[in-house]
């Protein structure tokens, strides 16, 4: 796909804390839980960037403060050079056309009082596109985009299937000929084989509408198909960020490794040649992070240095980041199975 220099959208240092009232001995009063702490990264026009991670690092978070449906405490969020923190709710208003969402749960996204028709028109009626005759050519095309009847626009959601639905929220996100989507797992909840209408479905929109994604997922299978470049996520942090392809051949961070062994192989004489990378415990508590590295409470290679000082996001090669003071000797010791 053609991707321009220029990034649409740039993300730098952001942060977004929640401040945590309660009394007992598991919360204390005015703790902060830091859902997202410090990311940066950015997106070019017709680019996918793949944010994967195990749930509860923060990506649905990251996603939405995007969107601006979440405040950030810090940091900064440019669409096309501006900062959307900046701005008023009407200053915002015009722009958010652009920025649209796709939800993971097709199922509690569609209001089940509206009709299919009704749900494709909001959007169209809230930022004052097509009027009468138009609105109702412009519902019949967008279904027809995602493969779906037109006149199914007087039935309700109930009668559709998850994957019919999900098509129906596409159309919806889609109706206002955003330049920027976030698509928050939106095949997660669907069955296999409708997984891969539905990601095929995202493909061929983005090459014929100039879309821009970001996917979220914990899937590396379904991101690598879809990416053009990916973020892996833990505890709010962004660990590495790189090219597909140069992530998928030699992940460097222990935590992206371990994502790789955990994805299943049906052979077992070929998945007994891949080294399985032991992720122990648990995620620790975003109110409570561990000092140092976050992860090295569970990383097979942690040392002194790992508990005491945070890693930064340095580059290991062209267009690679990873935050881990023993980045090359992890990159070395591991083979994945997604390349």
């Amino acid at each position: 796909m053609n991707v321009s220099s220029a990034p649409l959208l740039d993300v730098n240092n952001l942060k977004v804390h929640y401040q945590i009232r309660g009394e007992g001995w598991l919360v204390r009063r005015h703790d902060t839980l830091r859902a997202v702490d410090d990311i940066s990264f950015d997106l070019s026009e017709g680019q996918t960037l793949g944010l994967v991670g195990e749930s509860g690092c923060g990506k649905s978070t990251t996603g939405r403060t995007i969107l601006l449906l979440e405040r950030p405490t810090s940091g900064t969020i440019r669409f096309r050079g501006q900062d959307l923190g900046s701005l008023s709710e009407d200053e915002l208003r015009p722009l958010r056309r652009h920025l649209q969402i796709v939800f993971q749960d097709p199922f509690a996204s569609l209001n089940p009082r509206l009709t299919i028709g009704q749900i494709i028109a909001e959007p169209l009626s809230v930022h004052h596109l097509y009027e009468g005759k138009a609105r109702k050519e412009r519902i019949a095309e967008l279904l027809t985009l995602v493969d779906l009847n037109p006149e199914v626009v007087q039935r309700y959601p109930h009668e559709f299937s998850g994957g019919q639905r999900q098509r129906i929220g596409i159309a919806r996100a889609i109706a206002v000929e955003p330049s920027f989507i976030v698509l928050d797992e939106p095949v997660s909840a669907l069955d296999v084989s409708i997984q891969a209408q539905i990601l095929q479905l995202l493909s061929d929109l983005q090459g014929r509408l100039g879309l821009s994604y970001l996917f979220i997922a914990h899937d590396l299978a379904v991101v690598g198909q879809m990416s053009d470049r990916v973020a892996v996520m833990y505890l709010g942090k962004i660990v590495e960020l790189a090219e597909r392809d140069s992530l998928y051949s030699r992940p460097h961070h222990p935590y992206t490794q371990a994502l790789f062994s955990a994805v299943p192989v049906p052979d077992p004489v070929l998945a007994a040649r891949f080294q399985h990378v032991p992720l122990a415990g648990e995620v620790p508590s975003p109110i409570n992070p561990p000092a140092g590295c976050r992860f090295h409470p569970r990383c097979p290679l942690a040392q002194a240095v790992c508990k005491s000082e945070e890693p930064p996001l340095r580059s290991v090669g062209s267009d690679h980041q990873v935050a881990c003071h023993f980045a090359e000797q992890a990159a070395r010791m591991f083979t994945p199975q997604l390349n």
